[in-house]
């Protein structure tokens, strides 16, 4: 355990109409869920990751805290490619206690992250970022409201699409990836609105620095 403060963006999530899923589509979503655990956390060495309840997670990253955003898309694509969906709520803050694990540490990243959540739950939204800053947490309140439209409109074959660009992998690839072709990649990810996302994304990782 430690009392040292890191500056840190703190995901809190929970799968949605999660109790209605199936046994077999349970074991599906823990697999997703476990799958893009170890991809992730081996790319990004400073993100933790934990399941609780079985439907919802919480997870931290800190060095790598820009990527925070785009590591969050691509978790929510690769669910819906597959039909799940989950909402993830994200704080931007630091750390002040770091506990024996993710869920037992504290700070204002999770004082953020935690509300927001049951705010996206009400508001049956998918995803929002905030701050204690104002300014970010004006601006972000915009952009997410971008982010929701964009995702509740994605279908499963545009977010497999989008979930390979958002990994820098190029249209050629994609293509070979999903065995269609290269136009009808342009196409979903065109339909997805796969730039306005790009944009997002870079619009965090420039901001969230400033913090």
């Amino acid at each position: 355990m430690s009392e040292n403060i890191f500056k840190a963006v703190a995901i809190t999530g929970d799968v949605v109409a999660s109790s209605k899923l199936e046994t077999e589509q349970r074991k599906q979503l823990q697999g997703l869920i476990e799958n893009f655990t170890a991809i992730f956390t081996k790319e990004y060495p400073d993100l933790s990751l934990q399941q609780y309840r079985g439907d919802s997670l919480q997870a931290t990253l800190t060095t790598n805290r820009a990527q925070a955003l785009s590591i969050s898309l691509q978790l929510q694509c690769c669910l819906i490619t597959e039909g799940f969906y989950i909402r993830l709520a994200l704080g931007a803050g630091d750390i002040s206690y770091e506990g024996s694990s993710v869920l037992t540490s504290d700070g204002t990243a999770f004082q953020q992250s935690g509300p927001l959540a049951d705010e996206l739950k009400k508001r049956s939204e998918l995803i929002a970022i905030t701050a204690q800053d104002k300014n970010f947490a004006a601006e972000w309140l915009v952009h997410s409201a971008s982010l929701n439209f964009l995702l509740q409109k994605l279908s499963p074959a545009q977010a497999e699409a989008l979930y390979l660009l958002l990994q820098d992998t190029k249209q050629e690839d994609i293509a070979k990836a999903l065995k269609i072709s290269q136009p009808s990649v342009h196409q979903r990810l065109q339909a997805a609105g796969a730039h306005v996302f790009i944009r997002i994304i870079q619009r965090f990782e420039s901001t969230v620095a400033l913090l």
